[in-house]
């Protein structure tokens, strides 16, 4: 089930930013190698639990990920999901 606007504003991770059409974060890296190297941890991540970004980004020390669950026409509690594991992968 989608989210209203209401329960993805107060349920969004820290960091992330969007309407009920996506969900998406701006990770900085003090070189491009480290964001590369994010963006694998997120692929890898999406692999193992079956929830892939919409899109991933990797910019000039920088990574954008965003999520939306298109089978279902918007912003679900997977995508909630699987942005706190993304804002885990900063701390581990």
């Amino acid at each position: 089930m989608t989210l209203s606007t209401e329960d993805l504003q107060r349920n969004l991770p820290d960091g992330w930013t969007g309407d009920t059409s996506g969900i998406s974060r701006e990770f900085d890296f003090p070189s491009y190698a480290d964001g590369a190297a994010f963006a694998l941890r997120v692929a890898l991540l999406a692999e193992k639990t079956d929830h892939h970004p919409d899109a991933l980004t990797i910019s000039w020390k920088k990574v954008r990920v965003t999520y939306v669950t298109h089978s279902r026409g918007g912003v679900t509690d997977l995508d909630l999901k699987a942005a706190r594991a993304v804002n885990d992968l900063t701390s581990s």
